[in-house]
């Protein structure tokens, strides 16, 4: 695996291609004008999915720059006794790293080996309202509900 792969990741949905496609799959975009496809892998459907998915993504990132960090630290190392230390800490690393990618990939659709497309699908635009205004759309929705 090239774990130095560089990959864009942003929040509610991902896209991606990969050789195990889920049963929901939809492909979005046109061949015949030049764009390229997407196909829709997954969607997170609240707030806290997404931040979840988030932390879970940041998480694998780390363990991805550690990766490469200690194979850095490996490759200049002077002495057998931390070269076999590093090793072996890359050896681990390196598991860890391809167990999670593999539960991301069963959870997500969501691969460190792949570029993603951010598509926003829906969102919610909110008024912050004091006691008083609050007080006065309840009073003019009970209103409506007599009418």
């Amino acid at each position: 695996m090239n774990i130095s792969k560089k990959v864009s990741v942003f929040g509610v949905l991902f896209l991606m291609v990969l050789f195990c496609l889920p049963a929901n799959a939809e492909v979005k975009g046109k061949v015949d004008n030049g764009q390229k496809q997407l196909l829709k892998m997954s969607t997170l459907s609240s707030v806290e999915a997404n931040q979840e998915f988030q932390r879970n993504v940041q998480i694998m990132q780390l363990q991805r720059q550690r990766v490469i960090q200690l194979q850095t630290q490996l490759e200049q190392a002077q002495t057998k006794e931390l070269k076999k230390s590093l090793k072996k800490e890359l050896k681990a690393a390196t598991k860890k790293l391809n167990e999670n990618n593999e539960l991301m990939v069963k959870t997500y659709g969501f691969s460190l080996n792949r570029n993603y497309v951010l598509v926003v699908e829906k969102a919610h635009i909110y008024l912050e309202l004091s006691p008083e205004e609050a007080k006065k759309m309840e009073k003019d929705k009970k209103k409506a509900k007599k009418k």
